[in-house]
């Protein structure tokens, strides 16, 4: 297991979250991994918009879920992120959902990466600035 320490983002299941049997839908949980990856993103310093402003934009490059357990409507859930940086321009994105008694019901993989916003194309040399953004994200809270 990772001995990093992740970024949390605490939610709740609302009606809005769920399908008619009151599971979560499966739109839920993409909502809520962007959500999870911006704030973590802002609390290491940088805004997303401040990222933008600079030229900069991270889409989602690939991405996996694996659904182990129903969420339910009114379920408390702790969406816990790590992310993986190397030289490269990707950045790699390991989330579970988890509820109050640590019982994973959810695993995603995203792999995302930096872009120039002018140009769409992938930065492969990352800027002097957004190196201690990524060693702060990978370092966890």
């Amino acid at each position: 297991m990772n001995t990093v320490k992740p970024w949390e983002l605490k939610k709740k299941v609302l009606p809005q979250h769920t399908d008619h049997a009151g599971v979560m839908w499966h739109g839920t949980y993409l909502n809520w991994l962007e959500e999870s990856r911006i704030d973590s993103i802002e609390k290491t310093g940088i805004t997303y918009t401040q990222l933008l402003d600079r030229g900069f934009e991270m889409p989602v490059y690939k991405i996996e879920i694996k659904y182990l357990l129903p969420i339910m409507i009114g379920e408390e859930i702790i969406v816990k992120t790590y992310f993986i940086t190397n030289k490269g321009p990707r950045i790699h994105v390991n989330s579970t959902f988890t509820n109050i008694n640590n019982k994973i019901h959810t695993v995603a993989s995203i792999d995302i990466v930096l872009i120039n916003k002018e140009t769409f194309k992938v930065v492969r040399r990352i800027p002097d600035f957004l190196e201690n953004f990524l060693k702060n994200l990978r370092k966890g809270p």
